[in-house]
């Protein structure tokens, strides 16, 4: 019965930044309302669990969470992310680089090819996370993509 009392105070306390669309007990969120953090530099994710992630990395910039990936399969459009939040959003920043750090899935590439394209409007730098070889894992265990993305991103040794 604790459990189930501490799942409900924690859903009832969560909110929904209204500027990122991240997850947190005040609106707008900690990140949102820190004036300290980079206003010039914004990371778009797929879900509010990697803003926790980039955070244990240290990163302070600033967040979008597009609460999720285009999927055809599942019937996930442009429409139902918040893309048209984000188009909003970066039209009245001091916002300079817009970072996409969606997923380096089938679904992830097209959400961040949709994101360029529309993005291509205004005059933001648009980035990608440097993707690779992860450390510990061997040759035969990476997918395809990611042996061409290392390729392609290789840089000389110091």
């Amino acid at each position: 019965m604790e459990l189930a009392e501490a799942i409900r105070k924690a859903r009832e306390s969560t909110k929904v930044c209204s500027t990122c669309f991240s997850l947190d007990e005040i609106n707008p969120c900690s990140v949102c309302s820190d004036e300290g953090r980079d206003q010039t530099l914004l990371l778009v994710v797929e879900h509010p669990r990697e803003v926790a992630a980039f955070e244990q990395a240290e990163y302070r910039g600033l967040y979008h969470v597009l609460q999720g990936k285009i999927s055809s399969l599942e019937g996930i459009g442009p429409e139902d992310l918040t893309v048209a939040q984000l188009l909003r959003r970066l039209r009245k920043s001091t916002v300079q680089e817009v970072c996409l750090a969606t997923n380096p899935d089938l679904e992830g590439e097209a959400t961040a090819r949709m994101i360029h394209e529309r993005l291509r409007q205004l005059p933001v730098k648009v980035t990608r996370l440097a993707r690779g070889m992860p450390a510990g894992a061997t040759i035969q265990q990476v997918s395809q993509s990611i042996l061409a993305d290392a390729m392609e991103g290789r840089r000389p040794l110091s």
